[in-house]
């Protein structure tokens, strides 16, 4: 269920316009709840947490950047030369700390890091009735798992791998204690201690939530993301323990042919989803989304490279997410990235952030990593033997194994915002594909990372840039 209300703005903890004011602090959108009443009862706890689902929906988090930026990082999509002269600085690795793109994801992700740690913090306040003490939980169990999500999201654009220099890399600033009435000027703490907050607040949200309904967070869904958490952590344990749990819930099941794959995308559930991201008609964000970027009737920016296309064998259903055809007044013979969100410019497509196949595949990267070859060729081989009817069960050890799994993730999660956090996490290098001129690309390029905002960096006397800008 989707309950449709706006954004819930408090007010940043953080400095994170580029002037700051006591009047920013001041306002209060429409249909908005005040500091003093936003968690009086179960019913505004309730609009609360609808409000930071909201929060999410925005083009600077899940309705574009997100499923977008990382696989235009790596080697799955360019911008084509007709263009409409969005994301160009990500696809040529131009950033400089005056992106006005880059300020919003700032402003948008710790926009809903404040809602969140505000409905956390007034929970405890509030006395519910022993039969409303249920869904209290659950819903304080979703604000923590949303809170930890925006967290990591924002390690992930803004700071190092967890991998380079084991964690001790400059990370991101919190605000867990939401809305006080002052600006605050935060240092950045560590990338390791950033990780420590995603996963505290993550295994908070497991203890806390009971409830399965689709387009929310669940108990499943924090285990999975906490899964990743770990992987990119390196914690090959941990992550083989959290996928595990996912799996044996017997909750989801892979896509068993091309007619359920394919069936998933748009504005639909599918077996494998964990957490999804629901964008209903009134939500939409038009040709402002991912799908309108894509579509060729909308901006129709986004182009799939060949070397992606390539990746997959002929007999492999997934290669038809990738449509041959000729750009208008653009390039000649190349491949649209169209069926993962077919609504094109209305940019109605739910956004798939959990799925149980990233969750296989994550747990058969644990298990090579943990020396258990056997049971993570069976993993590997659960997901890819699925899609495509040719498949041959790996018999790849070692190096060889891991390789084939990153492959098995670039080909299933395509599109779907996850690509260049497999090769900087592994310290990989590889081509950066343009129209014009390719770049020979490494996890050691500065631009793989966001800088930190010009407004952020001349009001916030404690904060440091990152190498490079």
């Amino acid at each position: 269920m989707k309950t449709l209300f706006k954004p819930l703005l408090l007010g940043m903890g953080l400095c994170l316009m580029t002037a700051c004011s006591d009047s920013f602090l001041d306002q209060t959108p429409e249909q908005s709840l005040s500091v003093d009443s936003a968690v009086e009862d179960l019913v505004s706890l309730n609009a609360s947490v609808n409000g930071i689902y909201s929060n999410m929906q925005d083009a600077n988090i899940y309705g574009w950047d997100l499923p977008l930026i990382p696989d235009l990082r790596g080697d799955n999509v360019y911008i084509s030369r007709q263009n409409a002269g969005r994301f160009i600085n990500f696809d040529d690795y131009t950033l400089d700390d005056q992106n006005g793109r880059v300020a919003d994801e700032w402003l948008d992700h710790y926009e809903v890091v404040v809602n969140a740690s505000n409905i956390i913090n007034g929970v405890p306040n509030v006395m519910f009735l022993s039969s409303e003490q249920a869904e209290a939980d659950q819903l304080l169990g979703e604000a923590y798992g949303i809170r930890a999500l925006t967290y990591w999201n924002l390690l992930r654009m803004f700071a190092p791998a967890y991998a380079i220099n084991g964690g001790a890399s400059l990370g991101i600033p919190f605000n867990n204690g939401g809305t006080n009435g002052e600006i605050i000027s935060p240092a950045r703490e560590s990338v390791s201690a950033g990780y420590a907050q995603v996963a505290s607040d993550l295994q908070a949200a497991i203890g806390l939530m009971t409830e399965a309904n689709d387009g929310r967070f669940s108990k499943e869904a924090a285990q999975a993301i906490l899964a990743k958490v770990y992987l990119y952590q390196e914690n090959w344990q941990g992550a083989k323990d959290q996928a595990d749990a996912v799996i044996n819930s017997g909750r989801f099941s892979l896509y068993q042919d091309s007619t359920a794959w394919f069936g998933s995308w748009g504005a639909n559930f599918g077996s494998e989803d964990i957490l999804t991201l629901v964008n209903l008609p009134v939500d939409n964000l038009g040709v402002n989304s991912i799908s309108g970027i894509m579509d060729q009737n909308g901006y129709g920016d986004v182009l799939a490279t060949d070397d992606l296309y390539d990746t997959y064998s002929a007999t492999d259903y997934r290669r038809a997410a990738m449509i041959p055809g000729n750009r208008i007044d653009g390039e000649m013979d190349v491949f649209f990235p169209l069926p993962k969100y077919p609504s094109g410019e209305l940019g109605e497509d739910y956004i798939k952030i959990m799925r149980l196949s990233d969750v296989y595949l994550i747990r058969a990267e644990a298990k090579a990593e943990l020396n258990d070859e056997p049971g993570a060729r069976a993993d590997l081989d659960a997901v890819a033997s699925l899609r495509d009817p040719a498949y041959t069960p790996s018999a790849a050890t070692g190096g060889d194994l891991i390789t084939a799994i990153l492959n098995e993730r670039r080909k299933e999660l395509a599109f779907e915002g996850d690509r260049v956090y497999d090769l900087t996490r592994r310290q990989l290098s590889w081509t950066k594909f343009r129209t014009f001129e390719n770049i020979d690309a490494s996890f050691s390029n500065p631009q793989l990372i966001n800088p930190i905002p010009r407004g952020e960096m001349d009001n916030n006397p404690n904060i440091e840039q990152n190498p490079g800008y």
